[in-house]
């Protein structure tokens, strides 16, 4: 379909055939109901012309009000309006029912003489200018000019009450807001007053700070014991002894300090002094050895010193353990001491901060509370000074003007009557066109379905008696029987197998009165004009079958009592009146005909039909109408199905196709019949005069005429002329669209 498409010059939604095909449509569709827009029409100038005539003059009264800006002080500014879109706001307040009915109610108790006045109001911003006019129309010219001074006198007052409204709502929310604060105040004052009574805040900030002090003293100290008792654990008596000894000068000038004391007396003096003996005997021992022998009486005297000094130094070592022992317990509960210390003086700190904490946060809420309520208290004084006070003054700058009568022209009323009706009719025309889902032009076709067109056949008119004669082999109605021949040659054509695949064609449509059997009538005559083989017409709507009247041939027996096993085929085939065309009549069917098509000899049927003949065309049920075609369809070799033009429903086409494709059968494509030849996409009426009118003689003429053979110029001439195209190029099917 798009190879159609491109060759038709569809090339998309605004492509030239696009937009001629919608114009036939809406063409149509106005020819169709033309009645309409002239109803219309009527209709709407006559009401134009009743109100011209009949209808009450107007008066207009105008007035204009000016907005002029003030200088903004600091306490104005409490009050403030949108700037983006203030006169567009001033425009839409001035045109509202709350105002134009103060206006009324103004006006009517001023003047009861004056109710029950319809009135328009319109307003407008003169460009560049701050300036407003207010327009007031009215059957009553006393009226428009009072109503035109009330709408202004009402804008300005409930301009005022607007503004007093909003400042008197701020006044009562931040008084409302005030008094909370006052509360709030109140009750922190009385939370610190008793704060106060239940502690002495001074003592309370002395005592946090001496208990601070207190407490880092009573640390050290601790850590200074911890750090004692870690070393007299580490180190051995006599590390410890060493040491005091080392020591013993500080401790000596520190009589106060108990560890400094304790290294003068006691047992650790006299280690020191009996230490300080054997080094002075050891040493004196060496010097004397040097030149005394060991067995001289010096000598051994200082031996025995020596070991009895060794002596005394144990047994004051062993004094010293114990004095170390005495001196770790000591510090031990010292210790002790200063651990319960140091917890009850952080217990006692961490009370007064808590405190002190308490009263900050009280202090800190106090200071809060008292600024807000400060600038509240100067909010509710800006706001006061501000209700009198606004952005923009807005003043009546004009007052109304007498009213003057305005009555639209006669050509003004008939335009707009015109114009009223034109929207009126093309609204219907597009509502009609909307609903309508039937195609006229093969453009709409080809935007509705994706099967190939294979032909389109233009609308004949038919006989006194209502009927459309069949073709003939010199038929001179030469369009109608030319897109026959173009059906033809598709058939046999399309596709390099095409004239051996298609050897079984079926044709139906969707719908009853789509001119299927008259099509498909022409369509084997026209098969059978073009060659010698036989082409069989077989008449398949066993239901209503009338093929045979269009021939002038007996309608039974026939194809019913074939597949019902009460003839046999080669029997009920007749000759018609065309040399190599075949007919066999629908019959008369017993019971339900569709089920006839399930017979398993219908198969068998077929294929020696095909052996037989070269080619069947069979004309069948619509499609919607019964279960018979879509039975049928699948054991046919193709199947051509018909849309009438302007007629057949897209909706029901489209359920007949799914139908086919649902049953497997394989459409061939699409016969568009009773197309108007005077289209804009329709080609054989443009070239029949090419065709039919200009006929070259080739036959030489009588020399009695004095006419000689046909000249070359003249033939060179024909030769020359572009042959057209009258209809698409033959349609290449689609990939097998199954189901």
């Amino acid at each position: 379909m798009a190879e159609i498409g491109q060759e038709m010059g569809i090339g998309g939604p605004l492509s030239p055939a696009v937009l001629r095909a919608r114009l036939y449509r809406y063409n149509l569709l106005l020819k169709k109901y033309w009645w309409l827009p002239v109803l219309l029409l009527s209709g709407s100038l006559l009401v134009q012309g009743v109100r011209y005539f009949l209808g009450e003059p107007m008066y207009v009264s105008a007035g204009r009000m000016m907005v002029s800006p003030r200088i903004m002080t600091g306490e104005a500014a409490v009050y403030t309006e949108e700037l983006s879109n203030y006169f567009g706001t001033q425009v839409s307040l001035m045109q509202s029912e709350a105002i134009k009915h103060r206006a009324t109610t103004a006006v009517e108790s001023a003047h009861p003489d004056l109710k029950g006045i319809l009135a328009v109001l319109a307003v407008q911003q003169e460009p560049k200018a701050s300036i407003f006019i207010l327009k007031v129309t009215s059957p009553d010219p006393k009226y428009s000019q009072l109503f035109a001074d009330a709408c202004m006198s009402e804008f300005l007052e409930f301009k005022k009450e607007m503004r007093g409204e909003t400042s008197q709502k701020t006044v009562d929310a931040v008084a409302k807001q005030l008094a909370e604060l006052e509360k709030a105040i109140s009750d922190l004052d009385q939370k610190l007053f008793q704060f106060k009574q239940e502690n002495n805040v001074v003592f309370l900030q002395e005592q946090g700070n001496y208990v601070g002090t207190y407490l880092v003293d009573l640390n050290k100290q601790l850590a200074e014991l911890k750090k004692e008792g870690q070393l007299l654990d580490l180190m051995s008596i006599d590390q410890t002894l060493e040491r005091q000894m080392q020591n013993a000068p500080e401790a000596t000038a520190k009589k106060d300090d108990m560890s400094g004391a304790s290294l003068v007396e006691g047992p650790q003096s006299e280690y020191i002094q009996t230490k300080r003996q054997l080094q002075r005997a050891r040493a004196r021992l060496e010097q004397l050895g040097k030149y005394l022998k060991s067995k001289h009486p010096k000598i051994l005297a200082l031996k025995d010193e020596i070991t009895r000094g060794e002596r005394k130094l144990e047994i004051v070592r062993q004094q010293s353990q114990e004095s170390v022992s005495e001196k770790r317990q000591a510090i031990q509960l010292q210790m002790t001491n200063l651990e319960k210390l140091v917890a009850e003086s952080e217990t006692k700190a961490l009370d007064v901060g808590r405190k002190m904490a308490e009263y900050e946060k009280m202090k800190t809420e106090r200071d809060r509370q008292q600024q807000l309520y400060d600038r509240l208290l100067g909010t509710v004084q800006n706001v006061n000074v501000s209700q009198d006070v606004s952005q923009f003054d807005v003043n009546i700058l004009e007052r109304a003007t007498p009213a003057i009568s305005v009555k639209p022209g006669f050509v003004r009323s008939l335009m707009i009557g015109l114009g009223v009706g034109l929207i009126l009719s093309g609204g219907f025309l597009f509502l009609l066109d909307r609903f309508n889902d039937r195609v006229a032009t093969v453009v709409e076709l080809c935007e509705h379905f994706t099967e190939p067109i294979y032909g389109q056949v233009p609308q004949e008119t038919s006989d006194a008696d209502g009927r459309l004669p069949l073709l003939t082999p010199q038929d001179t109605r030469h369009v109608y029987a030319e897109s026959f021949r173009n059906i033809r040659s598709s058939l046999r054509f399309v596709g390099g197998e095409a004239k051996k695949k298609n050897r079984v064609i079926l044709v139906t449509s969707p719908t009853p009165g789509d001119g299927k059997s008259t099509t498909t009538a022409n369509l084997a005559l026209t098969l059978s004009f073009a060659t010698d083989e036989k082409v069989l017409l077989i008449d398949g709507d066993l239901r209503r079958g009338g093929l045979h009247r269009l021939f002038g041939l007996e309608g039974e027996p026939g194809l019913a009592e074939v597949l019902g096993g009460q003839a046999e085929w080669r029997k009920v085939i007749q000759t018609t009146p065309y040399k190599n065309l075949f007919f066999i009549s629908a019959g008369e069917p017993a019971g339900h005909p569709g089920e006839l098509f399930f017979n398993a000899y219908c198969e068998t049927l077929l294929q020696e039909l095909r052996g037989e003949y070269e080619t069947v065309v069979i004309d069948t049920a619509p499609v919607l109408a019964v279960d018979d075609t879509p039975s049928l369809a699948p054991k046919a070799d193709g199947t051509l199905i018909l849309y009438r033009a302007g007629r057949t429903s897209c909706r029901l086409m489209r359920n007949s196709l799914e139908a086919l494709y649902s049953r497997n059968a394989k459409v061939l494509g699409i016969i568009f019949n009773g197309v108007d030849p005077k289209q804009p996409e329709y080609g054989y009426y443009k070239y029949t005069e090419y065709y039919y009118s200009k006929t070259v003689s080739r036959k030489k003429e009588s020399p009695v005429e004095g006419a000689g053979p046909v000249s070359k110029d003249t033939i060179s001439q024909v030769k020359e002329t572009t042959l057209p195209n009258p209809l698409p190029p033959p349609p290449v099917p689609p990939s097998a669209r199954q189901g």
